[in-house]
């Protein structure tokens, strides 16, 4: 493979599994050094940074809280006093708690928003100032953002928001610092998460959705997102921004 992000700094936040550990990994074959954030498990954290490094680039992991509004300013001190700049940020880390509109409480509204919303928004904010040649944003959001769905009042609200953000910040990191900031979007992809969500929503989606997905019948895999948020993260992609990149094989097509 292409180093293609040879000598890139990048930051992959919620990177200790799932989505976030394929992403960062695929960018870690690119040649990329990946700082990964996580929540819980330092173990895990540990395993995806050993896989990093194994492919001959340097990785970190550092604890962080999405909620904690310091997180931002932490995680940028993190790597840019191990590397320097930041080329790259990958905001993946996000939450999705299936709640019907009459038990949604107000702290379940706000911590979605904080978590999916402000969370990336202020890292990107606090990287600005250690921005590196042709800085490279993706931001995960979901076919969610795109159809309603029963139980998902605040997390629709809230990737349909970082949407908006990463057209604003495309228009405003554009020209200035010569910067890409786009979405991805995907549907449902197998992970572990994904394997605990009830059996019933899966055999729905195996028997009824995954048939009628257009690029092929079956769930999405981690390697299909990591590919896409890889190449926008490359030179190669300069010419994309402001998008939302369909990554659910045409399920909802943008």
């Amino acid at each position: 493979m292409s180093k293609s992000l040879l000598k890139r700094n990048a930051i992959v936040t919620g990177g200790s599994r799932g989505i976030g550990a394929g992403i960062a990994i695929e960018l870690a074959k690119r040649g990329a050094n990946v700082l990964i954030t996580y929540e819980k498990s330092a173990k895990a954290a540990d395993e995806v940074v050993a896989r990093i490094e194994n492919l001959g680039v340097r990785g970190l992991a550092l604890q962080a809280n999405s909620l904690d509004i310091e997180s931002p300013a932490k995680i940028v001190k993190a790597l840019a006093d191990a590397w320097g700049k930041i080329h790259i940020i990958v905001n993946n880390a996000g939450i999705g708690d299936d709640i019907f509109l009459q038990d949604l409480t107000e702290a379940d509204f706000d911590r979605h928003m904080a978590i999916n919303v402000r969370m990336p928004t202020f890292l990107v904010k606090a990287a600005i100032p250690h921005f590196g040649e042709a800085p490279r944003i993706v931001n995960l959001s979901s076919v969610m953002a795109r159809v309603g769905s029963a139980q998902a009042t605040a997390y629709c609200a809230s990737k349909a928001a970082l949407e908006g953000v990463t057209k604003v910040l495309a228009v405003e990191l554009g020209h200035k610092y010569g910067a890409t900031v786009n979405c991805v979007n995907p549907g449902p992809v197998d992970t572990d998460m994904w394997r605990q969500t009830a059996q019933g929503v899966r055999d729905e989606w195996e028997s009824r959705k995954a048939v009628e997905t257009p690029a092929a019948p079956r769930i999405g895999t981690v390697d299909d997102i990591a590919q896409i948020v890889a190449f926008l993260s490359e030179e190669q992609s300069r010419w994309t921004t402001g998008s939302t990149v369909c990554a659910n094989g045409g399920m909802v097509c943008v």
